[in-house]
């Protein structure tokens, strides 16, 4: 069968239009041998491709659903703010898949990405260089808040007083029952600028500058869940997508609070919820994102989960609250700074980093 036959018949069972490109492969051809899988490389399909490959038999098939827009999973939640289609500004990095999958048949199952799949290179569009600093707090509400009334408000004078001279542009809360609460004792204290705040549930919330920053879709989803020894339940991944207002620079901020006990393997708690985590950041961060990776891990260096992020991501910063369970990731790791900035009043430090891209 010629190309053109092949091309008419693909036409005929369902929209496969167009020759099908793959490296070292002619249009006639149903072999598809190229370089990387499937999604995260550049030589992958193009979103909503018709053409698919299965590179177990090496062979190209039709995929007539591949056109269909696909709906967002219910635990991602994704909320549009008004004023466009956010989602039509680029295409996310996609999920590379070698088959092989990570906690088969319990509800955080996630295919295996290649070994050598990271996402360690800074794409920001723009020449214009900005500097970008993250708070991450882990806030002991049930302690701090709910037995000592935010004892002086310690914690909002401890966000005041290190944001005085250079203010955050985002700030990642876990423990954190009332956003609200927390800045207005900020406010209080005399944190500059202007915030909102969004709500990722299980007590996790993502506060930006406003003036600084546009908010372009938000949502969260569960990557991992506490072992029986330490049981509270599943463990999410709050995540938001910003666009700087002067430069048009796009960041991904993305907030966890991991499972108990600390640094605990195996199952749902292991690196099942690092893979699962870098799942959601692959299938949501576009290409040109800075990406921000901060919380409470409850996960050491020496941990598989610390490992499986630190492989994907480049580790930037630790805190040393807990023997070092606070973390901060990125794909922008160039010249960055962190800072540990005491406790205000919690069984945590907050940490803050500056980063440069």
């Amino acid at each position: 069968m010629d190309a053109e036959a092949w091309e008419a018949l693909a036409d005929a069972e369902g929209g496969c239009t167009g020759r099908v490109s793959r490296r070292r492969r002619f249009g006639r051809m149903q072999h598809c041998r190229r370089r990387h899988a499937s999604p995260g490389w550049l030589d992958r399909d193009a979103e909503g491709a018709g053409w698919k490959c299965d590179e177990h038999r090496n062979a190209m098939y039709c995929d007539p659903g591949a056109r269909a827009e696909a709906e967002p999973s219910r635990d991602q939640a994704p909320l549009e703010p008004e004023g466009g289609d956010v989602y039509a500004e680029g295409r996310s990095i996609g999920w590379p898949s070698t088959g092989y999958k990570k906690a088969e048949g319990l509800w955080c199952e996630v295919p295996f990405p290649p070994r050598d799949w990271r996402l360690k290179q800074c794409n920001t569009v723009g020449s214009e260089k900005i500097s970008v600093r993250t708070l991450t707090y882990n806030l002991f509400w049930w302690n701090l808040f709910d037995r000592r009334d935010g004892d002086g408000r310690k914690a909002g004078k401890l966000i005041a007083t290190t944001s005085w001279s250079e203010p955050y542009d985002f700030m990642a809360f876990q423990e954190c029952d009332d956003r609200w609460r927390i800045l207005r004792d900020a406010i209080r204290e005399g944190l500059p600028g202007e915030y909102d705040a969004i709500d990722g549930g299980k007590a996790l919330a993502i506060a930006y500058r406003t003036s600084l920053w546009e908010l372009l879709v938000a949502g969260f989803t569960d990557v991992g869940e506490d072992d029986r020894q330490q049981y509270y339940g599943k463990r999410r991944l709050q995540w938001a997508r910003f666009r700087h207002r002067s430069t048009g620079k796009t960041a991904f901020v993305a907030n966890h609070h991991g499972p108990l006990p600390i640094s605990v393997g195996g199952g749902c708690a292991g690196s099942a919820c690092s893979l699962n985590i870098m799942r959601a950041i692959a299938e949501n961060a576009h290409l040109t994102d800075a990406i921000i990776l901060t919380g409470d891990f409850n996960a050491g260096r020496d941990s598989s989960r610390f490992k499986e992020l630190a492989n994907r991501l480049h580790h930037v910063y630790t805190g040393t609250a807990m023997g070092g369970i606070d973390h901060f990731f990125s794909n922008c790791a160039g010249r960055a700074a962190g800072h540990n900035l005491g406790n205000g009043g919690s069984d945590h430090d907050a940490l803050s980093v500056t980063l440069n891209f």
